[in-house]
């Protein structure tokens, strides 16, 4: 497959205000995939393809999350995890459920990447590039020699084959955020509304390198693509009805 730029973002930590602001102040070439923690109102009049975001903690429930993030988007073809949590039981119950994608895979800086099916015919969505990532790579993989906010990945992505999807997330975009200790220094003031600008990094950070990937996107003409249209082009099953209940958790019983 031609090389595909797929811009997605994770809503964490977004409220409705803040939502509004970023939509007004940041802009992209083509459509992108919200992952949202819950429903925005603002975006119901953008286009651009809306999925679930579910929090799924250890020792949480994670059939009601699962069940209200369906409820909250019954119509969402594509799903991802805070995280990036997921297993074999959740791939089941995402096909029972009806979602033709997942985009949870870590890929970093691979070329060549494409739709792939998972288990329940579940297709995998790779990511190429994730932000918190990029500014946490070096403080949990010292001898990585990882430098944030490369650009080759940029160049690589424009000039290779394959599908690329770039993993955003509005508060880091909004925060400019340069390094895990800033973004949670920052955090809870973020989610309290104080101004950005009493909280925006004025230096390089992960806005500048989402804006330096958009500039070169623009410069060749090229457009993000929403994930949930090449999952319709590469839906590997027909309809899931058929599929067996699959609840998050539960043990069958042992033999008597």
């Amino acid at each position: 497959m031609a090389g595909l730029i797929a811009l997605t973002f994770d809503t964490d930590h977004m409220s409705e205000a803040r939502m509004e602001v970023f939509l007004r102040t940041c802009d992209w070439p083509g459509r992108a995939v919200m992952f949202c923690t819950q429903r925005y109102a603002c975006l119901s009049e953008a286009d651009h393809e809306l999925a679930p975001h579910p929090y799924l903690p250890e020792g949480g429930d994670w059939d009601r999350e699962l069940t209200s993030k369906r409820d909250l988007f019954p119509n969402a073809v594509g799903w991802r995890s805070h995280s990036c949590v997921y297993s074999h039981l959740i791939a089941a119950r995402l096909a029972r459920d009806g979602y033709l994608y997942a985009s949870v895979d870590e890929a970093w800086g691979h070329i060549g990447l494409a739709p792939s099916p998972g288990s329940w015919g579940v297709l995998q969505m790779p990511i190429y590039f994730m932000d918190t990532l990029d500014i946490s790579r070096s403080l949990f993989w010292p001898s990585s020699n990882h430098r944030p906010f490369d650009t080759e990945l940029i160049d690589r992505a424009l000039n290779s084959d394959g599908l690329f999807v770039f993993d955003f997330h509005p508060v880091h975009l909004m925060l400019n955020t340069p390094d895990v200790e800033y973004y949670m220094r920052r955090r809870q003031a973020f989610v309290d509304g104080t101004p950005l600008r009493e909280l925006v990094h004025p230096g390089r950070g992960i806005a500048t390198f989402f804006n330096e990937l958009c500039s070169a996107l623009r410069a060749r003409g090229e457009v993000s693509t929403a994930l949930g249209s090449l999952a319709q082009r590469h839906q590997p099953i027909g309809p899931r009805a058929s599929l067996p209940p699959a609840r998050i958790y539960v043990s069958p019983k042992a033999p008597a």
